[in-house]
């Protein structure tokens, strides 16, 4: 099933012409170049992306916030 089977090809009262098709198309065909490659890259970088691995407390380390000096 393709997308132009999902609109009637007679023109009745209250249908879309054919010029709103064909910018319906031109819409979801634009989308489709927005967001398949987001999507494909996401599913890339899960798929194929390290391990998650348990920090270790020495991992941890570097990310502590150091205590402020205190005066006096």
């Amino acid at each position: 099933m393709t997308l132009l089977n999902l609109f009637p090809l007679r023109a009745g009262a209250g249908e879309a012409s054919s010029e709103d098709r064909s910018i319906l198309l031109l819409v979801v065909l634009l989308l489709g170049l927005v967001f398949a490659p987001v999507i494909g890259l996401h599913v890339a970088a899960v798929a194929l992306g390290p391990p998650a691995a348990a920090s270790s407390p020495d991992n941890l380390a570097h990310h502590t916030v150091p205590a402020k000096p205190t005066r006096g």
